[in-house]
């Protein structure tokens, strides 16, 4: 049975309790930490959702522990390039990075790093629920629909990918196994080209932010024809999820957290997930993720969060075999 379906996402989401009991409880006095200034790594660009929240959750954090906190975009490389500059840190807790779903993918899919041994995770800090799309004059009006068109059409369904080998296209690659058709999948440097793409008629789906959804359907300009979460989206309670669209497909949303490299001590990296965790969960912190269509959450600790991310890294693994990952 694929790890997928015991996905430990549920666990996550009982965030203020655990961050408040985490908060509590005491550190060793001969631990010394923070003991100068900290850094997050990024591996995007700046002014990205993620980097908009990596740097709201920074001013919170430096103002915590009286520390300078800064934030670094490391970008390039399929995230190579951040990736070096984390292992290149000292193992003392001072520096951390911002992962996210591509990076699971990239241990996966090109393995070049391994994200499970060379870092050590602290938590989780987001989520944000994932829509199916379609042009608002599709002719599918339900997942049904849609899948039926490919399971008596081979090939001619198309759908957006954010390159070969991303989270994107390996849940896609899922669904056409799940669903039982053969779609072709296009790539796209990013949503927002995807998103041009479908509403000019170029693809026929595609997966993508909710913020997406709320922002094009009640122009029109998209149909959302599922949630890929385990549970409706609660600004669009009239939107079924996959299993109730008849689809079983395990559920997926986007997320990011923070990580460590391997070798910070076990004190330290309780520290941090103790200080992140109530940075993250701070409501300027949470107000800046709303406005961005994304979900405040912290794990209930960091062996939650390692869990968390073996169990993507289990079903991406999954979804990679059998595909032409070479273009």
């Amino acid at each position: 049975m694929p790890t997928t379906l015991n996905h430990p996402r549920r666990r996550v989401l009982q965030v203020a309790a655990a961050a408040a009991a985490s908060l509590a409880l005491p550190m060793r006095a001969q631990t010394v930490f923070p003991s100068g200034p900290m850094r997050i790594i990024v591996g995007v660009p700046a002014g990205g959702a993620a980097d908009v929240g990596v740097r709201a959750l920074a001013v919170v954090l430096e103002r915590n522990i009286k520390q300078p906190v800064i934030v670094e975009n490391r970008t390039g490389g399929n995230f190579l390039i951040a990736w070096q500059a984390l292992q290149a840190a000292p193992a003392d807790g001072h520096t951390l990075m911002h992962v996210f779903n591509s990076f699971p993918a990239v241990h996966a899919v090109q393995k070049l790093f391994d994200l499970e041994r060379q870092a050590v995770p602290i938590t989780l800090a987001g989520t944000t629920p994932i829509a199916l799309l379609v042009k608002g004059d599709s002719p599918y009006k339900t997942l049904g629909e849609l899948v039926g068109f490919g399971r008596a059409n081979p090939g001619r369904l198309s759908y957006a990918t954010t390159g070969v080998g991303t989270g994107e296209h390996l849940k896609m690659a899922q669904f056409e196994r799940v669903g039982g058709f053969k779609g072709l999948a296009v790539p796209y440097r990013g949503g927002p080209d995807a998103i041009k793409a479908l509403l000019g008629g170029d693809i026929n789906f595609m997966m993508a932010p909710a913020i997406f959804a709320k922002q094009f359907a009640p122009t029109g300009q998209v149909r959302v024809l599922a949630m890929m979460d385990a549970t409706r989206w609660k600004d669009m309670a009239d939107v079924p999820t996959f299993a109730e669209g008849g689809v079983p497909l395990p559920p997926m949303t986007y997320w990011g957290g923070y990580v460590a490299r391997a070798g910070v001590s076990p004190e330290i990296v309780q520290r941090l997930y103790r200080e992140v965790s109530a940075a993250a969960m701070d409501p300027s912190v949470v107000e800046k993720m709303t406005a961005s269509g994304q979900t405040a959450a912290v794990s209930r600790s960091p062996e939650d969060f390692r869990q968390y991310i073996a169990a993507e890294i289990a079903w991406m693994t999954e979804a990679a075999q059998g595909l032409d990952l070479k273009s």
